[in-house]
C-alpha cells in the first residue's frame, strides 16, 4: 500500500462530510415560484411565537431560513414560504 492511497481516501471521506453540511436544506422547502412566496418576515414572526431569539434570516435555496436561538441553543430553522410551515429545523 502506498501512501497516496490512505491520504486520499481520507480526503474523500472529508468531502463528502463537509458537503453534507454545507448549503441550504436539500429537501427544499417548495415549488413554487418566488412571485408566490410571502414575505420572509412571517417566517421571522412564526419563530417568535414559537419562542425563539431571532439573529436573522435569508431566502436559502427554496426556503426562508432563520437563524435563531432558543434556551441557549442556536438553531437554523426552515420555513415553506408559501405556507409558512415549519419544514426543518436544525441545532447548531
Amino acid at each position: 500500500m502506498s501512501f497516496t492511497r490512505p491520504f486520499v481516501i481520507a480526503a474523500a471521506a472529508f468531502t463528502s462530510v463537509a458537503a453534507a453540511h454545507a448549503g441550504s436544506y436539500p429537501a427544499g422547502c417548495t415549488s413554487e415560484p418566488q412571485s408566490a412566496w410571502t414575505n420572509i418576515q412571517n417566517a421571522e414572526a412564526k419563530a417568535k411565537a414559537a419562542g425563539y431569539t431571532v439573529a436573522k434570516s435569508k431566502i436559502s435555496g427554496s426556503c426562508h431560513e432563520v437563524y435563531a436561538s432558543k434556551d441557549a441553543q442556536r438553531y437554523e430553522l426552515f420555513y415553506n414560504p408559501t405556507s409558512g410551515a415549519l419544514i426543518h429545523s436544525r441545532a447548531k
